[in-house]
This record gives C-alpha cells, sequence and structure tokens, in this order.
C-alpha cells in the first residue's frame, strides 16, 4: 500500500480547506464505533435503524434537521415508512450513493438504506455518516458549482471532518467472507489510502491522537491511516495552514513535503514512524560528530563534511 498520487493529495487538501471555510468540524471530536459513542441497543429494526441515524445526525450536530429513515428490500419494497423523494432505491448491496438521501421541499430529509447494510454494521455506519455528511454539504451550500464527479469523494472528506474518519477509513475496506473466499468491498468513494491519509489530517488538524484512532481501524485501513500520519507529521506546519491560511491551500498555493526527507533515508537517520526533519537530521550528525572526535579539537575532515552536508541540505530547502 502506498500514499495517494499528488494529484490526490493536493486535491484532499484543496477541498480540506474549502470544507473548513463552509464549517466542517467535528462537534463530538473523534467520534469511534464504541459503546460510548452508541450506547443504543441495536436489533436491525427499522426503529432501531433510525434512532442510530438520529444519533449520528446528533454526533454531527445535525439533530435539528429532520430526517425519516427508510429500509429497502432487494425488491425495492420499503419496509418502514413511506419514502415520498424518490431516492429509494434497491438495497441488498454495499453502495456509495448520494441518491440514497433525498430532500423534500419542506427542507426535511430522507435516507434510504438497504437490508443488506443493515446487516453489516460496518456499512451501515459507514452509509448513515455519509447521509449525514450529505445533509451537511446540503444546507452548507458546499455541492454549489462543484464538478458531479467531486461531490461523492468530497462528501466522504465532509464525513471525516465531522468527526467519522474512523467508521468511514474502516468502510472503505470491507472484507467480506464467502464461499469463494474472502473479497473486499468498499462502501465510500474514497479509497483506503484517501480515507487514510484524510483521517491522518483531521488527527493533525484537531490535536486528535493518532494512537486512539489507529487501535479502532482494521488491518488494511490501519496500513493507509499509518502512512498518512507519517505523512501529515512530516507536513505537519502544511497542515496548520490549512486552518491559518485555508484560502491559499484551496488556491493549490502550498509546495509538498515528502513522508521522509531523503537525506534522512540515505544517511539512515530518523527511521521512526515520524519523519526527521533536516534540522533534526543535522543535529544528529553534530552529536555522532561530537562523540567520535576529541572533545578539545573537532577532526577536520569530520568538520569540512558537516560544511559539506549544511550547504548540500541548504541547496535543496532553496529549490523547493
Amino acid at each position: 500500500m502506498d500514499l495517494p498520487a499528488e494529484p490526490q493529495i493536493r486535491w484532499i487538501l484543496r477541498r480540506t480547506a474549502a470544507l473548513l471555510e463552509q464549517g466542517a468540524e467535528p462537534v463530538r471530536g473523534l467520534v469511534l464505533p464504541t459503546a460510548s459513542y452508541f450506547p443504543d441497543t441495536f436489533d436491525g429494526s427499522p426503529r432501531a435503524v433510525a434512532a442510530l441515524l438520529a444519533r449520528v445526525q446528533a454526533h454531527a450536530g445535525l439533530s435539528d434537521l429532520e430526517a425519516e429513515l427508510n429500509v429497502v428490500t432487494p425488491e425495492g419494497e420499503v419496509a418502514s415508512s413511506g419514502c415520498s423523494s424518490g431516492g429509494c432505491g434497491p438495497g441488498g448491496k454495499i453502495e456509495a450513493r448520494l441518491d440514497r438521501v433525498g430532500r423534500r421541499s419542506d427542507g426535511s430529509y430522507v435516507v434510504a438504506v438497504g437490508t443488506g447494510e443493515v446487516g453489516n454494521p460496518m456499512v451501515l455506519t459507514t452509509a448513515l455518516a455519509r447521509s449525514v455528511a450529505c445533509m451537511f454539504m446540503t444546507e452548507a451550500g458546499a455541492y454549489d458549482d462543484m464538478p458531479p464527479e467531486d461531490r461523492e469523494r468530497a462528501t466522504d472528506l465532509a464525513g471525516v471532518l465531522l468527526g467519522f474518519g474512523v467508521l468511514l477509513a474502516n468502510g472503505s475496506h470491507v472484507v467480506v467472507k464467502g464461499c469463494g473466499g474472502s473479497k473486499v468491498h468498499s462502501a465510500t468513494r474514497m479509497t483506503v489510502e484517501e480515507a487514510g491519509l484524510s483521517l491522518a489530517i483531521f488527527c493533525g488538524l484537531f490535536g486528535v491522537e493518532p494512537r486512539a484512532a489507529a487501535k479502532h481501524l482494521d488491518p488494511g485501513p490501519r496500513e493507509g491511516f499509518d502512512l498518512g500520519t507519517t505523512w501529515a507529521e512530516s507536513n505537519a506546519t502544511l497542515v496548520r495552514r490549512l486552518r491559518t491560511d485555508a484560502r491559499s491551500i484551496a488556491r493549490d498555493e502550498f509546495v509538498l513535503g515528502e513522508a521522509r526527507g531523503w537525506l534522512s533515508r540515505v544517511l539512515g537517520i530518523g527511521k521512526s514512524k515520524r519523519a526527521a526533519t533536516a534540522d533534526e537530521t543535522i543535529s544528529a550528525l553534530e552529536r555522532s560528530m561530537r562523540s567520535a572526535a576529541p572533545k578539545k579539537q573537532i577532526d577536520p575532515e569530520r568538520s569540512k563534511k558537516l560544511a559539506e552536508l549544511r550547504a548540500l541540505v541548504d541547496e535543496s530547502l532553496d529549490t523547493r
């Protein structure tokens, strides 16, 4: 597994900056799949699914929005109250579709989920988190002037910023076991790598300890998140600019740093999960030279080598 390609990283940063400007921030912090956040008894009934939707709305700070929940059978039959939006599609599949959310003329919403989704807790919570993110996007006018091809992924990203990153990251890589073996499905439009990076950026933005998220992630999403965390910590200044200078980020006025500096890779320094910065690398070299050289006088050859390395680093930084 690798980080998303640079165009995808830049898209995530630009869209994150725009969504922050539109108010996409967590109300309850990082929402975790635990009884503390989801204490309601769940028996798979339409009433229980509706209660779960209400809980997700509350975590997003959107309890004031009226929403009706419809559970739809594979044959297209509604298993709960009627849906007047026309947005109820057939159930039974793992899908990432915005058309599951309909908005009535009075401003209320209708959310449709399939019976097959109700049977998988991970898929169901992902579908509901995306639905609530869609409500936020609609209320904020975030879909206005947005290219249609960006809307699904932007909804996933909004869900991450609202606090549902762990739920969505797990939903991006759902392992389903069957007679023919295991298959991986996705209930999001973001890839598992994109979801992991977005969650890592969220943690950096809102001061969430990465370990708090990582311990609730399945192996695939955890790998994507670990890669994203390394990148986010290596680009901490850029991540902070999402809050302090969002408009320039939205205009694509930024330079991406590597997840781990090239000098650290060559010299074998800073092999921890967090990449060593240029200053940390030079400091490590200085400590090494002080311990190896006589206390009263630094070896001229080592001193010359250090000066050359400093010049090389400065030249590299000047070219960025």
